[in-house]
């Protein structure tokens, strides 16, 4: 079993010694399951294999000790294989075994077998916990699929045999609110209070993290002060959803008071914060505000992001300042792995709205041999310019392979794009 799951060190599990090994195993014995913990793959395969061989066979607790483990560092296919060996060797689920489970086929959005464990609970006589209900209904939302997941919370409050608390709640309520439902998630902050159950924080962001992306600023206002009332304090992510709501509709007066109550309350702006503000200013074409921005977060020690930089690449492509824009990209190419496909669309699109197809072509070239972008949207952008200036023609007796019919057809180009959509494969077999 070992053999056939291990893999080797260039893939990036490190190798277990056999003391390694002997100390975990120590722990399945006389440790409670909580204080197991692995770090790699490596080292629960290799324990887990140790207790296929011992005998008497460790109790089902044990082993549920190392699949629950390995879905923690994301190895859920791993534990469905594991799974299954502990199925042929005879050792009988439990509650929590399946719970695991149907958890990992949730991650990898096979919903279809996460359902259908449900019947295996009751060929065990077993019993669905709470647990298996937010795990499924999670399950679904990951899957955008949140009109699926209502049923299975009125099928816990129906039957009775489980309760809905904070955690089924906040799922659906994040489900909702993924889908712009923002008076679904209302109704169902309500019904957590109907219920005796208490929105947390979590709950409150979410919500508040809608409205304001739908730019219902004072309905976000006055739920924050709602949840100010009911002794529910505020973190940063509140405050930075509240102050990217207010940026949105251009109420800097606004922002500026959010931004000094937040550090009042001795809550103080994080990456994500100033990001919101930087994008926000960049979009208003106030970029020397926006570059002051930045310099404050370096001063604080908080570290520009991708995101942040991008923010501020577009700000001078919209203002026309290529040469801002261009340092910004090479500060980004100084710094390591920064650049992203957005970085390069970005400064692409401004080049080609200045008219400067040889700095365009020149980025964009750098693009294709980094891989940093899908090829088909990114060269139909360069090409349509191209196709506009009149720079380039297409050669006689052109033809479109099958997948570029294929792509065609999922962006459903205008014939003009599709003209230049055609030119770009010519471009790259020169």
């Amino acid at each position: 079993m070992l053999k056939m799951m291990r893999k080797t060190s260039s893939s990036g599990y490190s190798y277990c010694s056999s003391s390694a090994v002997a100390e975990e195993l120590g722990k399945l014995v006389r440790d409670p399951p909580s204080k197991l913990k692995f770090t790699t793959l490596e080292d629960a395969l290799k324990v887990f294999d140790e207790m296929l061989h011992r005998r008497p066979l460790p109790s089902v607790v044990r082993f549920n000790q190392i699949l629950g483990q390995l879905a923690k560092l994301k190895q859920y296919s791993a534990v469905i294989t594991l799974n299954k060996q502990m199925v042929l060797i005879g050792i009988a689920h439990d509650a929590c075994t399946l719970n695991i489970i149907i958890n990992c086929y949730c991650r990898l959005n096979q919903m279809g077998f996460s359902l259908s464990l449900l019947g295996h609970f009751f060929k065990l006589g077993l019993k669905p916990d709470t647990t298996t209900f937010n795990t499924l209904i999670n399950g679904f939302v990951l899957e955008n699929r949140v009109a699926d997941a209502t049923p299975l919370f009125s099928k816990m409050v129906e039957e009775g045999h489980c309760l809905p608390n904070v955690i089924t709640f906040s799922t659906l309520i994040k489900g909702l609110c993924m889908k712009g439902n923002n008076s679904a998630a209302f109704q169902f902050l309500r019904k957590m209070e109907k219920r005796g159950c208490e929105a947390d924080v979590v709950v409150y962001n979410t919500i508040i993290d809608s409205l304001c992306k739908d730019t219902l600023v004072v309905d976000a206002l006055n739920l924050f002060s709602e949840m100010i009332n009911r002794g529910i304090a505020p973190n940063v992510i509140t405050y930075t959803s509240l102050i990217d709501g207010v940026c949105r509709l251009g109420q800097w007066k606004e922002a500026t008071r959010i931004l000094n109550e937040m550090v009042s309350s001795n809550i103080f702006p994080d990456v994500f914060t100033f990001s919101v503000l930087v994008d926000a200013l960049c979009k208003e074409g106030m970029v020397v505000e926006a570059q002051s921005v930045v310099q404050m977060m370096i001063q604080r020690d908080i570290e520009p992001g991708t995101i942040t930089y991008n923010s501020l690449m577009d700000g001078y492509c919209l203002r026309g300042e290529m040469d801002g824009a261009r340092k910004v990209l090479d500060l980004m190419v100084r710094k390591g792995s920064m650049v992203d496909s957005r970085s390069c669309n970005i400064l692409i699109n401004g080049y080609c709205k200045q008219k400067k197809i040889g700095e365009a072509e020149k980025i964009f070239r750098k693009c294709l041999v980094g891989n940093l972008f899908q090829i088909p949207l990114r060269i139909i952008l360069l090409l349509t310019v191209f196709a506009k200036q009149g720079g380039y023609k297409m050669r006689k007796g052109c033809s479109l392979r099958c997948k570029s019919v294929a792509n065609f057809q999922i962006f459903k180009l205008t014939p003009f794009y599709f003209m230049a959509y055609v030119a770009t494969n010519n471009f790259l077999r020169q």
